[in-house]
């Protein structure tokens, strides 16, 4: 669904390494759509990523390779499904070992990842799902959680720093936290992921012919302000793709802070360059021809401002002219660069949200009664133990749209109600 239909292979797979086992070499890859590990067997030369890729996603998509399969082997050409299997001993999944609820502020609200209703797949690690919060009362909302042992560290930063933020209250161009996202394993209640408000209409980047009105500069603004220099909070990626355009309040909204910070520990990313990158986007549609190679994470604010005219796209729709908004955004860069070289002012106006230290992972069994603190733990040795574990596996896009599973439910867990 979604974002599987059209995103490039390189964001739905990831390779995690190159090994061997009594098979032969494997490479060991991770597939976001169905959540799963899985080893590719094709000789002792497996290729490029490029390669890998292409060929897991052909015989995934062809629906030749069995949902239990932890491993395949295709013939070193990459065309022929030769042989696949489900043997406990090869399975390289591994499973995050989750915080408990207790490691989190008790008046959050929970809602369990059972009771959750997926309705759409929006992204690596994000889905847009539904809940029932009374009889006949469901709502909407963005479910972002960890699965992949890769983002455990990412995953605490951008949960406490979204519960940071929420601590200070509801603030309009804000996505709001709405959730975290729970799920009992052996008596113990876990946080697999949290949840936030769901906005429709797309991004900013989405929607690049939808009016875009200089309030929404002036919101942003406000907001990148109270980010930073009131919580102490880079959001380090203020771009087109992380704004929306909430139709009901007609207000511009910020989202998705796995990429932020605490101000002052990355000097070399900006907010404020970021806007104006972002609003030189939005204004003439041609980042690129600016970039000469850079990422955006990369362009001087200041240096963009200086180009002599910023022309507007075709398509593009404002309300006020492009000058008004090299104005706007001239003045408030002017104005940050002063004051952030001023530290009296900086400590006088941040009041810094609380940022908890990743804790130590959990104390567990790792066979013959010895017990390691780790962060994750490997499906095999659960299953081999007979102990419970968590499951994220789910069926493809794909399989959403076979005759026979359209108009089931399918819930968060992976499994269908």
């Amino acid at each position: 669904m979604g974002f599987f239909k059209s995103c490039d292979l390189v964001q739905r797979f990831t390779f995690n390494k190159s090994s061997w086992s009594h098979r032969g070499r494997y490479a060991l890859i991770y597939e976001f759509d169905q959540r799963r590990a899985i080893q590719l067997y094709m000789g002792e030369d497996i290729g490029d990523e490029d390669f890998l890729f292409e060929t897991l996603a052909k015989h995934l998509d062809s629906g030749a390779v069995h949902p239990d399969s932890v491993w395949i082997r295709v013939s070193p050409d990459g065309n022929e499904l030769k042989d696949q299997g489900s043997e406990v001993e090869d399975d390289c999944t591994i499973i995050p070992c989750y915080w408990t609820r207790d490691q989190f502020p008790p008046e959050l609200p929970t809602v369990r990842r059972s009771d959750l209703v997926e309705l759409d797949r929006l992204g690596l690690q994000v889905d847009r799902v539904s809940y029932e919060v009374a009889e006949g009362q469901v709502k909407e909302v963005a479910f972002k959680y960890l699965f992949y042992e890769n983002n455990i560290a990412p995953f605490w930063e951008e949960l406490n720093c979204v519960i940071g933020i929420h601590s200070r209250g509801p603030h309009p161009n804000i996505v709001s936290f709405d959730r975290l996202v729970t799920e009992t394993v052996n008596g113990i209640e876990h946080v697999v992921g949290f949840t936030t408000d769901f906005i429709t209409g797309g991004t900013v980047d989405d929607a690049k012919t939808r009016p875009f009105k200089l309030k929404y500069l002036h919101q942003l603004i406000e907001t990148i302000d109270y980010l930073n220099l009131e919580l102490g909070v880079v959001h380090g990626d203020v771009l087109s793709w992380n704004l929306l355009i909430d139709e009901k309040t007609d207000n511009l909204l910020l989202f998705d802070f796995n990429s932020a910070f605490p101000l002052g520990e990355k000097p070399e990313i900006s907010d404020v360059d970021l806007a104006v990158v972002a609003m030189f986007d939005v204004v003439t549609r041609d980042l690129g021809s600016v970039m000469e190679g850079e990422s955006p994470y990369e362009v001087d604010g200041a240096a963009l401002l200086a180009i002599d005219a910023w022309e507007k796209g075709d398509e593009v729709n404002l309300d006020a002219d492009v000058d008004e908004f090299c104005r706007v955004l001239k003045g408030w860069v002017d104005r940050r660069r002063g004051g952030d070289e001023d530290e009296n002012m900086e400590e006088e106006t941040r009041s810094p949200i609380d940022w908890p230290e990743l804790p130590d992972p959990p104390l567990v069994s790792c066979g013959g009664g010895v017990m390691e603190r780790r962060e994750s733990q490997m499906r095999q040795a659960l299953i081999m133990a007979g102990e419970p574990y968590m499951t994220w596996q789910r069926p493809s896009f794909r399989e959403l749209e076979l005759p026979e599973n359209k108009g089931k439910v399918l819930l968060a867990t992976g499994k269908f109600k």
